[in-house]
């Protein structure tokens, strides 16, 4: 591989509520039961993005493989094509989570698609409800990890204790892509960051909104190394309250 793009999406299952305060309110209901027009509008939109900016990877958090919830509609099926065949999908829940089950959360899920078959494991956070991490190897001296992190600050701080250890035993540059959830600010990445070799590549603009409040918690981070040969940007996502993040990693860099 000559040259590694990736995009990262919080979806919010494709209910296609936006950051502001009407929408959230007029749309409530979809959270609880959405059509599957409504779902393939999004997806169309999160189609043309992907189109315009021809990522090798796409990560996706907050995506439903089908449940009561989203009228039993596989969201990844309509994403995938003749360029984006190879894929993963698995439920964010612990492998013993009864949510696993339960009829409202089955079908919630963490998963990517790719251009080609990329060697890659599950790991499980010990902490948390969401605990499924994506272990991708892209080259053989760079791995890239995803994740969504609770909404607890309890069980995240544990989280990124752990998030720091993968990254510690890790051979090579690593990168950590994810929706952090870090609700009280930057600070939180203490844990991860501090006197460490790895960096956050996005401080200044927000990736979250609800209404009036603005926050970054959809989060690139990387070795020290690494940050040199990358190119971050934050990509407005009209179709959620996420905005989806494009980390370029420059081609004559990678070994």
């Amino acid at each position: 591989m000559q040259s590694c793009k990736i995009l990262m999406s919080n979806l919010g299952y494709a209910r296609g509520i936006g950051g502001s305060l009407a929408e959230h309110v007029l749309n409530a209901h979809r959270h609880f039961y959405c059509s599957e027009a409504v779902q393939r509008k999004t997806l169309v939109q999160l189609g043309k993005l992907i189109v315009e900016e021809d990522p090798d990877i796409c990560c996706f958090a907050e995506i439903d493989k089908g449940s009561f919830t989203s009228a039993g509609f596989n969201q990844l099926e309509a994403l995938l094509n003749e360029k984006y065949l190879f894929f993963d999908i698995e439920n964010k829940y612990a492998p013993s989570s009864r949510l696993r089950s339960f009829f409202m959360t089955s079908g919630r899920c963490n998963a990517f698609i790719a251009k080609r078959p990329i060697p890659h494991h599950k790991l499980y956070f010990r902490s948390g409800v969401k605990r499924l991490i994506y272990k991708i190897k892209i080259a053989e001296h760079l791995t890239l990890f995803f994740a969504h992190f609770s909404l607890s600050r309890r069980l995240r701080h544990m989280q990124l204790i752990e998030a720091r250890k993968l990254l510690d035993e890790t051979p090579g540059e690593s990168v950590f892509l994810g929706d952090f959830n870090i609700l009280d600010g930057l600070r939180e990445l203490d844990p991860l960051l501090k006197n460490s070799p790895y960096i956050l590549l996005n401080r200044d603009e927000p990736t979250f909104r609800f209404h009036k409040r603005h926050l970054t918690l959809d989060l690139c981070i990387c070795s020290r190394e690494l940050e040199r040969r990358t190119h971050l940007r934050i990509v407005p996502q009209p179709y959620s309250d996420h905005a989806a993040l494009m980390l370029d990693i420059h081609a004559n860099q990678m070994r």
